[in-house]
């Protein structure tokens, strides 16, 4: 019959540099069982006599003891002391092998569906998504933002902070934020709603994919502008969607190609306001049509409106949604766009008949948003500093474009063409005949600039000739530098 192996001396290491006794303990006792140096029923010593040849306290050895119990490595019996769990699985307590086999480990294996994932268009990394330069685009300028009115607010929330905004928040959004963001969208865009309709998400792509899931089935026909935003089209295939790319011309959305290639198709994403990248704005007769289609054939509509908020020459234009408000448009805005990006706030206003999936598969799915963050926005808004931040970055990012548009007319002339921009962070530059958007966009990175080829966001359309110039987040010399170094490259 097998004896219990006696007390012996640990095979222990000495401690990390700066390592807490206790992690060390626990670390080196864990290892030692693990990698076989502690076999299966190995009695340890007696805690005081433990403490003492290690240099610890008894109290440190207690809890390292009661720990590794816990987790099942040790077992402790009244009087016999403390040993290597007798039941551990024999594999634990053999020596680690010079190399991993895969006999001891066999990786978890990602679904089919993982691959619509894996394509983001989205930086990495926290440095690409501070990094702004001459032409950064799809940013708004955090360096005109009142950060210290912000942080007087938030300072006052922590200090006001009730019990209830403390616990679980409204699956909706927080109703006093809801109100106001209804407030200025009936003042500015035109489009009038119950805040009941209105939901709070940390950004658009989580809002469209909860949607995309709550509207299409796998094999759905989805439409989405060619060229058009890539993180849409990203979120419908992921929801096993079929993506049907309806081309894009100098007026937006072509209705009558969506109606010809997929007549049947059970969602459009649209950015009617300032259709992206291409800066242009989709006029009545379109606008129309499509809500024409969407009502005839009860397709949804989801209307971005990333950035219109910032139009230099008189009000935002109205929301498509307040040509029809009984229908399926459902309308989006993005704080992060409006105010600053890592505030991850964004909106939807979906019809009636769609709050009561909305609350519950959003109850689901992701339960709310945090509801701190969601006060400060409402003071923000309520306090009417929301309303004065846009009118006077709509000042300031007219006098970025004016200094781009005159350094870019002396600097550049046809070879590369300012298309005027009547509102957003960004407009688009064409390039005159013999230049390739990829091939100028990559020598305009060796030179410090960063521009992005509009083919890259294409599916079928055919043109090569334009790139998106970034300028609202740009400060005005370092537009003039840009401006200048790209200037080098037409030559």
């Amino acid at each position: 019959m097998s004896r219990t192996p006696r007390p012996q001396s640990l095979p222990i290491r000495p401690p990390r540099a700066n390592e807490k006794l206790g992690d060390w303990l626990y670390r080196e006792l864990r290892s030692a069982i693990l990698e076989g140096r502690l076999r299966a029923g190995t009695q340890l010593p007696p805690t005081r006599t433990l403490a003492r040849d290690s240099g610890v306290s008894r109290g440190t050895v207690v809890a390292v003891f009661e720990q590794m119990i816990a987790e099942g490595y040790l077992e402790s019996r009244p009087g016999s002391g403390t040993s290597v769990h007798r039941h551990l699985p024999d594999r634990f307590f053999e020596a680690p092998k010079a190399s991993v086999s895969s006999e001891r480990f066999v990786p978890g294996r990602l679904s089919q569906r993982s691959r619509l994932l894996m394509n983001s268009p989205f930086p990495k990394t926290p440095e690409a998504l501070r990094e702004v330069r001459a032409f950064t685009a799809n940013r708004p300028s955090v360096r005109h933002f009142p950060a210290d009115l912000w942080s007087r607010l938030i300072s006052r929330r922590m200090r006001l902070a009730t019990r209830e905004i403390l616990q679980a928040g409204d699956v909706a959004g927080l109703r006093s934020l809801r109100e106001g963001i209804a407030s200025h969208l009936a003042a500015t865009r035109g489009v009038v709603c119950d805040p009941a309709q209105i939901f709070i998400f940390s950004g658009i792509q989580p809002a469209l994919d909860l949607i995309a899931r709550l509207t299409l089935d796998p094999g759905d026909e989805a439409w989405v502008e060619d060229p058009g935003y890539p993180g849409a089209a990203g979120i419908l295939r992921a929801a096993e969607a079929r993506v049907v790319p309806v081309p894009v011309d100098h007026h937006g959305l072509q209705v009558e190609e969506g109606l010809s290639l997929a007549p049947r198709a059970r969602f459009a994403y649209v950015t009617p306001a300032n259709q992206f990248p291409l800066c242009v704005a989709l006029p009545l007769n379109r606008r129309l049509q499509l809500i024409e289609w969407s009502r005839s054939t009860g397709a949804w509509i989801f209307e971005d409106d990333y950035d219109s908020e910032f139009r230099f020459d008189g009000r935002p234009l109205a929301a498509l949604r307040s040509l029809a408000p009984d229908s399926n448009v459902i309308f989006s805005g993005s704080f992060s766009k409006m105010l600053f990006p890592s505030l991850r706030m964004a909106y939807v206003v979906v019809p009636p008949h769609l709050v009561d999936a909305m609350t519950e598969a959003r109850s689901l799915l992701d339960r709310f948003t945090a509801p701190l963050a969601q006060a400060v926005l409402a003071d923000f808004i309520g306090a009417g500093h929301f309303d004065r931040h846009l009118r006077r970055m709509r000042q300031i990012y007219a006098e970025h474009l004016a200094t781009l548009t005159n350094a870019a007319e002396a600097e550049w002339g046809d070879r590369l063409k300012i298309q005027p921009a009547r509102c957003g962070l960004q407009t688009v530059g064409w390039l005159a005949k013999g230049f390739d958007d990829e091939q100028f966009c990559l020598a305009a990175r060796g030179a410090g600039v960063a521009l992005m080829p509009l083919s890259r966001w294409a599916t079928n359309w055919k043109k090569r000739n334009a790139v998106q110039i970034g300028f609202a987040a740009v400060e005005p010399e370092e537009l003039r530098r840009g401006v200048r170094a790209v200037a080098k490259l037409l030559d």
